[in-house]
């Protein structure tokens, strides 16, 4: 069972990281957009109905809370692996990520 739930974890956490550029380039495009109809807007040139302002919005905080609720599920992963590894996978994380003279295992 807890091999089940190990690899459950490892399964989502790479589907949230395979997301994440995605999801970023949303964020960037959402932002890009909302900004430029705001800059229109205020220079007097309207391109946009009140609705469409709304929507667009609405729209950049969407894609920005869902980037920010895959980073905090992949902590959350990250935290439960690193548990139910005894701490063993961010020596391994960080032996990875800095070279072996940052972090020495326990």
């Amino acid at each position: 069972m807890a091999e089940s739930s190990a690899h459950q974890r490892e399964q989502r956490r790479e589907e949230l990281a395979e997301s994440l550029p995605a999801l970023s380039q949303k964020r960037v495009d959402t932002y890009r957009l909302n900004s430029d109809a705001l800059a229109r807007n205020r220079s007097g040139v309207t391109h946009h109905s009140p609705q469409a302002m709304v929507r667009l919005e609405e729209d950049e905080v969407g894609a920005d809370a869902a980037i920010r609720d895959a980073q905090r599920e992949l902590r959350q992963l990250d935290a439960e692996m690193d548990s139910a590894s005894g701490g063993r996978l961010a020596g391994r994380v960080g032996r990875a990520v800095f070279g072996r003279s940052h972090y020495i295992d326990a």
